[in-house]
C-alpha cells in the first residue's frame, strides 16, 4: 500500500479510488453523531479525514486526542469543501501514540502560546515561516559557496566586546570572566589570514530588554570577512547576496507564501544595482522632515522609514563620519 505525505495528495498526485496511507498527528478534531472529522498534521500539509460510524476505525477515531500519532488508511478523493481542496475517507486507523489532553486544545491565546513556544511551533504558521528560513539561509550558502567562500563555526563565547559594553551577557567560564558573542567579527577576521574568504551564519546576544520587533536577545547573524576589498567591492557583494536570497526564495517558496498570505511580488522585485547615496547626501534628504537631526547622528528607524519610502527597494547608506 503506498505511503504518502499530505502535499502529494494536496497537489492531486494520488489515483482516484486508491487505497493510501498518511502518518501524522492529529491537529483538529470535530464529533458528530454519524460522523468524526479528523484534520492531520505531517511536514508537509494538513489534510481532512472524515471517519464514518459504520466503519472499522470508529471506535479508533473516538479515542483519539490532539495531537495523538496515527497511521491512517483511506481513499483520497476531491472534496471542495474540505480544507486544501482534498479529503480522505477513512477505512483504519492504528494509533501510534495516544496524546493526552493537550493544554492548546484549551488555550490558544498569544500570551499563552508565547511562554509555550513548543506548541506554537507544531502550528501550520511556523512551519511554513521555518520552511521559508531554511531556503534563506540555503541560499545564502549557494551564494557564498559561488563566491568560494570557507563556512566557519567561532566560538560562542568572547573575552571582549565586539559593540557596546553595556548589552553583553556576562558568564563564569571557570575562574575567567566571559561574555556570549554578539557578532563573530573578531573571529572571522583571524581567520581571514589563513582562509581570506570566511563566512559563518550563527547565534549572536544582546542584554537589550525590549519587547520590540527590532530587539531580540538571541538572534542569527550572517556575516563575512574578506581581504583585499573595498567599500565598493562590499556593497556589489551585499548586492548579489540580497538579491540571489530574495529570488531564490521567491521560486522555491511560493507554495509557503501564498498560504501565510504573504506579498511574494515583495521578494521578485529585488534586483541590482540598489540606489546608494552618502551619508551626507541622507542627511539632505531627511533634514526637511527631521529639522532635529544634527551631522554625525545616528539614522533612526523613522529615518530609516522615510529614505525606504522614497527608493521603494533596498538602499545603501555609505561614508558615514
Amino acid at each position: 500500500m503506498a505511503l504518502k505525505k499530505i502535499r502529494e495528495i494536496l497537489d492531486g498526485c494520488c489515483l482516484a479510488d486508491q487505497t493510501i496511507q498518511i502518518r501524522g498527528w492529529v491537529y483538529r478534531k470535530r464529533e458528530g453523531k454519524e460522523l468524526i472529522f479528523l484534520v492531520l498534521r505531517d511536514s508537509t500539509g494538513v489534510i481532512q479525514c472524515t471517519v464514518k460510524k459504520n466503519s472499522s476505525a470508529w471506535s479508533d477515531a473516538q479515542k483519539v486526542t490532539i495531537e495523538s500519532s496515527l497511521t491512517l488508511e483511506g481513499v483520497a478523493h476531491e472534496d471542495k469543501r474540505a480544507p486544501g481542496g482534498y479529503e480522505v475517507s477513512t477505512e483504519s486507523i492504528n494509533i501510534t501514540g495516544l496524546a493526552e489532553t493537550f493544554p492548546i486544545g484549551k488555550d490558544k491565546s498569544e500570551e499563552f502560546i508565547r511562554d509555550m513556544r513548543h506548541l506554537w511551533l507544531r502550528s501550520r504558521k511556523m512551519n511554513l515561516v521555518m520552511k521559508v528560513r531554511n531556503q534563506v539561509f540555503e541560499s545564502a550558502r549557494e551564494y557564498f559557496n559561488s563566491q568560494k567562500y570557507t563556512e566557519v563555526s567561532p566560538p560562542m563565547f568572547i573575552s571582549a566586546a565586539v559593540e557596546g559594553g553595556s548589552t553583553l551577557f556576562g558568564l563564569k567560564y571557570f575562574d575567567q570572566q566571559l561574555y556570549l558573542t554578539q557578532s563573530s567579527q573578531l573571529y572571522l577576521e583571524i581567520l581571514m589570514f589563513s582562509l581570506e574568504k570566511v563566512f559563518c551564519i550563527a547565534p549572536s546576544f544582546r542584554a537589550e530588554k525590549s519587547r520590540t520587533i527590532r530587539h531580540l536577545t538571541e538572534y542569527w547573524h550572517m556575516e563575512g570577512e574578506w581581504p583585499f576589498a573595498d567599500m565598493n567591492d562590499l556593497m556589489a557583494f551585499e548586492e548579489g547576496l540580497m538579491t540571489h536570497i530574495c529570488q531564490s526564495v521567491s521560486e522555491k517558496c511560493e507554495k509557503e507564501f501564498a498560504e501565510l498570505g504573504a506579498d511574494i511580488n515583495k521578494l521578485k522585485a529585488v534586483k541590482a544595482p540598489f540606489p546608494k547615496i552618502t551619508y551626507k547626501e541622507a542627511i539632505e534628504r531627511l533634514k526637511p522632515k527631521n529639522p532635529a537631526l544634527d551631522w554625525g547622528a545616528d539614522l533612526g528607524y523613522e529615518d530609516e522609514k522615510v529614505l525606504a519610502e522614497e527608493f521603494g527597494q533596498p538602499f545603501f547608506v555609505y561614508d558615514y563620519p
